[in-house]
């Protein structure tokens, strides 16, 4: 879906959620190629910065909520096209930050641009907070009782921090490009927001890196308690092995069809029953008292 915004030193053109009549807009209308296009759509694409003949070509990767993904927190290419008097914002997705920049942020290209940067940054920032809070909830959940979906959901943050590194990375390298061409960070206002913008990445970089370091902790940590709970009850199975042996072992031997010391008695059975049984439950009454339950 095509929105234009004419502004007062260039038009916005927003498409998202671009199908295939859209596509064939940017082509005769606006003159993309076969080659960006193919780019636009592919999910995969990196953080990059691009001159063609008649534009050029920023992809820069932000952070989106999407649960039909196998990873719900994950990134979503954007892709901005500018020529002279024209920006061209086109992402595959709605990307609601968008709407979060102020006309007043518009008042030229660059600073459209950068605004775009900073505002990506910030929700990369808002985002994390937001998965260490889901961190902190399955925390409290596997101090009480370890669960497998708990531990999914760990498994899951993990992969979304790895995909919000390599994002930010990207976005990082490509602001580096943007402000090494010559008068695209010319003005005051330009130079802080890039400042602004890199302020942010820096900060988010840290904090995917502080909160990667606190959950593998995490990890580490409850996969100790699982291994220790297995041992434990490994140990447990062994030794109740042990005491069955010796009640199975008795009465085979009483099965065997020969003479055996007291099978002419016939208080045998109920001698036998009542020694495995008192030989069970002090075993289990050694067990409780060892676990301090008594």
């Amino acid at each position: 879906m095509f929105v234009t915004e004419k502004l007062k030193t260039f038009s916005w053109i927003n498409v998202g959620n671009p199908d295939h009549d859209d596509f064939e807009k940017l082509q005769t209308e606006y003159k993309i190629d076969q080659d960006t296009i193919g780019d636009i759509l592919d999910p995969d694409e990196q953080p990059r910065f691009e001159v063609e003949d008649d534009y050029k070509v920023i992809i820069v990767r932000f952070p989106i909520i999407n649960r039909e993904s196998d990873t719900m927190w994950h990134t979503e290419p954007l892709s901005i096209i500018y020529t002279t008097n024209r920006v061209i914002t086109v992402c595959r997705k709605r990307c609601d930050l968008l709407d979060k920049i102020k006309r007043s942020e518009k008042t030229s290209r660059e600073e459209f641009i950068l605004n775009i940067m900073y505002y990506i940054a910030e929700s990369y920032l808002r985002m994390l907070k937001e998965l260490n809070k889901r961190v902190i909830s399955s925390k409290r959940v596997l101090q009480e009782r370890i669960r497998k979906q708990e531990l999914l959901d760990l498994l899951e943050v993990e992969n979304s921090y790895t995909l919000f590194m390599a994002g930010i990375k990207g976005n990082v390298a490509v602001l580096d490009k943007l402000e090494k061409i010559r008068g695209f960070v010319k003005t005051d206002e330009s130079k802080e927001l890039a400042e602004d913008a890199r302020i942010e990445l820096a900060q988010a970089t840290e904090v995917v890196t502080s909160y990667s370091k606190m959950l593998k902790s995490i990890k580490e940590t409850f996969e100790s308690i699982i291994n220790m709970n297995s041992n434990t009850n490994i140990n447990r199975l062994t030794m109740w092995n042990i005491i069955l042996v010796v009640p199975t072992v008795i009465v085979g031997y009483y099965g065997m069809n020969m003479q055996l010391p007291f099978a002419e008695n016939p208080r045998a059975a109920v001698s036998i029953f009542i020694a495995i049984m008192v030989l069970l439950v002090g075993f289990a009454l050694f067990g409780a008292i060892k676990k301090r339950i008594i």
